[in-house]
């Protein structure tokens, strides 16, 4: 299907190479407007092919993360567990000690990740949460989990009075799920510009996106 794609298309880009010299003004308007549809399809099918590639390469890189985490699954998942329980209890120095555990085994775990990030917010880390919470941002496919980490993102440049970024971050959390409304929240709090700042970090966002 895609070779007989691409013969398609040289067919047409050959057709358009014979009859454009020779081609009136008002022909040579067609013949360009049907250049530039087979530039769009090219472009975008370079970038439908870039995307791919580099799933693939997220997929080989899942592949010897397992490899290399074979010999104890079971430690893995019992520190996941163990950390997400101590999170929904509050209790965030252990669920850090204990998700730490579970990213260092397994760092494209992005659920592991958000959860640890999170308890560093909780903890005021804020330079450890900030460079968790900016891998999770580039590497998680899930608008939910983005919104939560561009959100996060946000309320810490709050927290350094640096309101322009933060701005910025919470509508780029509202852009990536406009349904998250904690982005929201905050925003109108950093626009208010009344010296006191409510931020709402997403963290009850949590307890619904992952069930162990």
């Amino acid at each position: 299907m895609i070779r007989q794609w691409f013969a398609t298309m040289n067919d047409v880009l050959d057709d358009l190479i014979l009859r454009y010299p020779h081609a009136t003004g008002n022909e040579k308007n067609d013949l360009q407007q049907q250049l530039d549809m087979l530039k769009t399809l090219s472009d975008d099918i370079i970038e439908s092919w870039l995307q791919f590639e580099d799933k693939m390469g997220l997929f080989r890189d899942l592949q010897q993360q397992s490899s290399s985490i074979a010999p104890e699954p079971h430690k893995f998942l019992a520190s996941f567990v163990k950390g997400q329980g101590y999170f929904k209890l509050h209790m965030f120095k252990h669920a850090s000690d204990q998700l730490e555990d579970a990213v260092t085994s397994y760092p494209d775990f992005v659920c592991a990740r958000l959860f640890l990030a999170m308890s560093r917010m909780h903890l005021k880390q804020w330079n450890e949460a900030q460079r968790h919470f900016q891998l999770i941002a580039a590497i998680a496919d899930e608008s939910r989990l983005q919104a939560i980490a561009y959100n996060a993102l946000g309320c810490i440049q709050a927290i350094y009075a640096h309101l322009d970024q933060a701005q910025s971050y919470f509508i780029k959390a509202l852009e990536t799920d406009p349904a998250f409304l904690d982005p929201k929240m905050n925003l109108e709090s950093v626009q208010q510009g009344n010296g006191q700042l409510q931020l709402q970090f997403g963290s009850a966002e949590l307890q619904t996106l992952v069930q162990v």
